[in-house]
């Protein structure tokens, strides 16, 4: 009966907490990018006439994002398709927020069902250890608040399809692999992964900026971890010889996981030096920007500084009373997660300089990151909550509920925010008039004001797809 109870009560609470960030994206405006994507606009159509980027290696032609093909490709077909289909429920302006804020939450839950079955080595959801563990990270996904640090889910559409999006496809493919190195279990389905994993690999390496570098600092660490502890076991007095053997005893699951992503990342990596959307700095320049990027992103809220602490607070925890198997074990995950942050950072240079990162360092680049402590927080509290005494909890409880707390409580509510380009897009549908003027400070599918009535020609052909509009209007701000 008291099992129960507990359930019921973190089941509302997950829910309650799910509800409420569903309600702050549907309050989100949408951005400037969305026409260029989904149009698209005439520089990215080499995207889709080649989306494995061959034209680019063959001809030396360099154009926007040719090692993102399905990124790209799955937020135009979404956006030609979902905001139509709800159009027979809401009304046409209406279905545009509805779709952005569906495939926000969509992704925010798959990323919660990720996390909570990494950190528990279950993806039945009607456990206790899942729930307890989903209700854990839950108020980690900021909408509001600390996100413009510790973002998961941005308050852009397009930046959704390609970083969160993303980073959940790569969680979900090294998902299998987690359940069988961390928690010693088959997953389910297994022969499905065997046909799809590879194809899907490749898909993983084409989406988003960051899935290739994650993919090969990951695989990079399991191999070198296998290597080493193989080494150390293996008899041979050659070195030659014990490394050879260290190698060929590694698990040939781990290579089916491990190697065809990481072959398909590097062609991605290739692939990216034909990116027109490049700009070319100094790699000293970038280095030199990224302490008083680290400094910026980790130290200006409380998100991370809470987050770190609450963690410490776990590992030492953990390190000094819980020193079983499996604490140890949580105690190397932690060391291995931040080498992997620690390499991760480092090699973000890179990956070169955008205009709206200055500091290289922003909360979509150090998204893997974050996800990981949300994971090591998970999984550090789950493991106390199960071996502390009833006595011990007392007073640990109320510590992780304030934690979890002050997230909440910080991610306030704004349900307003798109309430100036409602408006505005109700006007420009309405209006018999062939331009139509919108207030100076008020954004329409754009970053910023549109001085010109031609600045808005894409955005218009976008608003006849959604049937916003029927026939040809721009617009302009005052």
């Amino acid at each position: 009966m008291k099992k129960r109870i507990i359930y019921s009560i973190l089941f509302l609470l997950l829910l309650a907490d799910l509800g409420y960030s569903f309600a702050q994206h549907l309050s989100q405006p949408l951005d400037g990018d969305m026409a260029w994507n989904i149009v698209p606009a005439k520089e990215i159509s080499p995207i889709f006439k080649s989306p494995l980027g061959i034209t680019a290696i063959v001809k030396h032609e360099s154009y926007p994002n040719p090692n993102r093909f399905f990124s790209h490709w799955t937020m135009k077909e979404y956006f030609n398709i979902v905001p139509l289909l709800l159009q027979k429920i809401v009304s046409p302006v209406d279905s545009l927020y509805l779709s952005c804020a569906l495939f926000k939450i969509f992704i925010q839950l798959v990323l919660i069902f990720l996390l909570a079955m990494s950190i528990t080595g279950t993806s039945n959801f009607l456990k206790l250890d899942f729930l307890i563990a989903a209700v854990l990270v839950a108020p980690l996904f900021q909408t509001n608040g600390y996100q413009g640090y510790m973002g998961i889910i941005d308050t852009a559409p397009s930046y959704v399809f390609f970083y969160a999006f993303p980073c959940a496809l790569l969680f979900l493919y090294f998902s299998p692999f987690i359940l069988e190195y961390y928690h010693g279990k088959k997953p389910a389905g297994h022969l499905l992964i065997n046909i799809l994993w590879i194809p899907f690999a490749l898909v993983v390496s084409l989406s988003g900026p960051l899935n290739p570098g994650i993919a090969l600092i990951f695989s990079l660490l399991i191999f070198y971890n296998f290597i080493k502890n193989n080494y150390s076991q293996s008899n041979s007095q050659s070195f030659f010889k014990r490394t050879g053997n260290s190698i060929l005893r590694i698990p040939g699951n781990y290579w089916f996981y491990l190697l065809p992503i990481s072959l398909f990342s590097l062609y991605s990596l290739y692939l990216g030096r034909y990116n027109s959307n490049n700009l070319n700095k100094p790699l000293i320049e970038l280095y030199s920007r990224l302490p008083a990027g680290i400094y910026h992103q980790f130290t200006q809220k409380l998100g991370f500084p809470i987050l770190f602490i609450a963690i410490a607070l776990n590992i030492i925890i953990i390190g000094y009373y819980y020193k079983t198997a499996a604490g140890k074990k949580i105690l190397d995950v932690f060391k291995w997660i931040g080498i992997f942050a620690l390499l991760y950072i480092l090699l973000l240079p890179l990956g070169g300089y955008r205009d709206n990162r200055p500091n290289i360092l922003r909360y979509d680049t150090i998204m893997p990151v974050t996800l990981c402590l949300m994971f090591m927080f998970g999984i550090s509290a789950l493991f106390l909550f199960k071996n502390m005494t009833s006595k011990q909890k007392i007073w640990y409880i109320p510590v992780i509920a304030g934690v979890l707390f002050i997230f909440t409580n910080c991610d306030d509510a704004q349900f307003d925010n798109n309430k100036c380009e409602r408006t505005a897009l109700k006007e420009i549908s309405e209006s018999k008039d062939s331009v139509v003027q919108i207030p100076g400070d008020c954004k329409v599918l754009s970053w910023g004001k549109l001085p010109k009535p031609k600045n808005s020609e894409l955005n218009v052909q976008l608003l006849t797809i959604w049937r916003i509009i029927k026939d040809k209007k721009l617009y302009y701000n005052k």
